[in-house]
């Protein structure tokens, strides 16, 4: 066999929402000591992909470790691998934004240590044949991607090219096989890499003498026992004592550089095989025994990834297509970026499956480009319709000048709200599933969820027990009329009341304006018989804040018989005879004020959303919702009909009674 080209890499996984503590943390118990190991081991190759952030807090807090960096990289010891500043899912951006990012971060790198990084470090291995062209156009050599993507008679352990549309780049693959196993000797990873490369190289008739290259990725939890054990140090004296002439310790530009022998292939999407075996199924595990599973299968599994994927190409548009003040859609943009930070949008290898708080970070950012596209040019309030999430369904997306709102037809409900603060997304809520969470809701939780219950699920849904179906919560409303210039939108569906198996029709009206919303239902009984049942409209508000434990950032005030109750969202509670009510974030400093035409029953109960992470069976806390809903008596004879009334204020800034 020739010469094996062995590239280690650290890929620390910190993500641009990271707090000063945790960057702290990382270059204490990684980086420093990581370093401090490769200036006294002039011989130990290694390489390092660091997200913007990330980098610019080392450049801030310890410039020293930049210096010596520069020294490893001068020495050709150390290469920086580029990439996106913010570590985003490039298939997911436009060209513009993909090579911004990346020549954002390509700046950063060559104005402290004076190179240019000249391959790419892709978040989830998250793949798209129209990358090609991008990463050639930023002066990009090579990508590194898992292995997991290339089809076994391609992967020969060398650089694979990769033509699109007269566009060439090199890909080196990404063996996470050869990461040491736990309590793995140096000598039995190393003999376990050399049979495998033989193994591959033997069948390889076109090019039986070049040299292989195999490149090897390792997150901060897996170097961190490497370290503390000084595994690092055996590993260099196995290779120089009993591997000197079959493996060498390299960097991948000149793995790529030195090449001799290139294999062409042409990669479909695809993703990270960490994360594919996740994109199957929700929250369940999945064999995957191909590369065809993609970031957009994994996004139509977990809808919330999606919703803010949808969000943040919308407001990519408006930065796009804005015009004036040169600055501030500079500034936009660079909000953009950091919304596009590719934690919010995918699960880490070893994170949890859900990343309700990077969402909620991502969701502030792209609330602050939008402010800042607004400042740009004369905005006018306005309610669009068109397919926002591109489902095959219109939604109506309400742009005011306190607010965003989004309507869905799907259930007729906001799944989307966004206050024009640094709150993130009051909407973005989840789903309870069996049986990480005992039941599951067969919904989606949004704002103005309606319900139509008999009287035993009623009692089950009020007391936050498992129930069925409200029969209007999973419908698919229809659009009777729309008024852009009026900002009214009223919608209908018709259903069976499983008890008698009776027809209800309801009419369902928003009315959107400068300060809230106005939500007006007619029920009508079509059957020939009297309907006896509950209506329950049903309100979610997702937790944006994740720096408590529990919910008490918000508050909820309630009007009985002209007396004000303070509740703690804590704990269910029940109310009958409710005049008006409030919710008050206090984080945020944002309150949302209900007033129905009539008094109803309140009911409001808090939800923890448990999941597990990939790399454990063990149950989390993932998000957290606060469901609130008013409940009426519904008695109508045949072919009569009811109307109810809500009134939702947003006041953003100070209190409201």
């Amino acid at each position: 066999m020739a010469i094996l080209n062995l590239n280690l890499e650290l890929y620390s996984g910190s993500t641009n929402f990271n707090s000063v503590s945790e960057y702290k943390m990382i270059y204490d118990n990684y980086y420093k000591p990581l370093v401090s190991f490769l200036y006294a081991n002039p011989d130990f190759s290694f390489s390092f992909y660091f997200s913007g952030p990330e980098f610019e807090y080392i450049k801030k807090k310890n410039p020293e470790f930049l210096e010596i960096l520069k020294k490893l990289v001068d020495r050709k010891q150390v290469e920086l691998i580029g990439g996106g500043f913010y570590n985003p899912v490039f298939p997911l951006l436009f060209p513009m934004d993909r090579s911004g990012q990346v020549d954002l971060l390509s700046t950063a790198i060559r104005k402290a240590t004076g190179k240019r990084p000249r391959g790419v470090c892709l978040c989830a291995s998250a793949w798209d044949p129209s990358l090609v062209t991008s990463f050639e156009t930023c002066g990009m050599e090579y990508v590194e991607l898992d292995s997991s993507l290339i089809s076994k008679d391609k992967n020969l352990f060398l650089p694979i090219v990769m033509a699109d549309r007269g566009k060439s780049i090199k890909i080196l693959p990404v063996h996470n096989d050869f990461i040491p196993n736990e309590n793995e000797e140096p000598s039995d990873l190393l003999l376990r890499i050399k049979k495998a490369v033989e193994k591959v190289s033997k069948n390889d008739t076109l090019n039986p003498d070049a040299d292989r290259c195999a490149t090897v990725i390792l997150h901060k939890h897996q170097i961190e026992p490497l370290l503390k054990n000084k595994w690092l140090e055996k590993f260099l004296i196995e290779i120089k004592e009993n591997y000197s002439d079959s493996i060498k310790l390299n960097l991948p530009a000149v793995s790529v550089k030195n090449s001799t022998a290139f294999i062409q292939s042409y990669i479909h999407a695809g993703i990270s095989a960490d994360i594919a075996k996740w994109a199957k199924l929700p929250f369940q595990e999945c064999e995957v025994k191909d590369s065809s599973v993609n970031i957009y299968d994994f996004m139509q599994t977990y809808k919330r990834s999606q919703a803010l994927y949808n969000r943040m190409i919308f407001v990519s548009l408006l930065v796009n297509q804005c015009h004036g003040d040169k600055m501030r859609k500079k500034t936009a943009r660079e909000y953009l970026w950091a919304a596009q930070c590719g934690d919010a949008y995918v699960c880490k290898a070893s994170g949890i499956l859900v990343n309700s708080q990077e969402r909620q970070n991502a969701y502030r950012k792209l609330t602050d480009a939008e402010k800042l596209v607004r400042e740009c040019e004369e905005f006018k309030e306005s309610i669009s319709s068109f397919d926002y999430n591109c489902d095959g369904f219109k939604e109506y997306v309400c742009r005011m000048d306190k607010y965003n709102a989004c309507i869905n037809l799907k259930g007729g409900s906001i799944f989307e709200l966004d206050v024009m603060k640094d709150s993130g997304n009051y909407a973005d809520n989840m789903s309870r599933v069996m049986p990480m969470d005992k039941c599951n809701d067969n919904y989606d939780k949004g704002l103005f969820v309606d319900h139509l219950f008999e009287k035993d699920q009623y009692e089950n849904y009020i007391n936050g027990r498992p129930c069925k179906n409200g029969v209007f919560s999973g419908n698919v409303y229809k659009e009777v009329s729309f008024s852009s210039t009026k900002h009214e939108i009223l919608l209908e569906t018709n259903s069976k009341f499983p008890d008698l198996n009776q027809t209800i029709n309801l009419k369902k009206k928003y009315i959107v304006t400068t300060n809230g919303i106005m939500v007006q239902y007619i029920i009508k009984n079509t059957s020939p018989i009297a309907l006896k049942a509950k209506f329950v409209v049903e309100s979610n508000f997702a937790q944006t804040c994740f720096n408590k434990d529990s919910f008490s950032s918000y508050k909820i005030e309630v009007v009985n018989d002209n007396q004000v109750e303070n509740k703690t969202p804590d704990n269910l509670e029940f109310m009958r005879n409710v005049d008006a009510f409030q919710i008050v974030d206090s984080d945020n400093n944002v309150v949302f004020t209900f007033e129905p035409n009539e008094t109803a029953n309140l009911v409001t109960y808090p939800i923890v959303f448990m999941r597990k992470k990939t790399d454990s069976t063990d149950l989390e806390p993932a998000g957290r919702t606060l469901s609130i809903s008013l409940a009426w008596d519904v008695d109508l004879a045949a072919g009569m009909e009811m109307e109810k009334t809500i009134n939702l204020a947003i006041v953003p800034g100070k209190k409201r009674k």
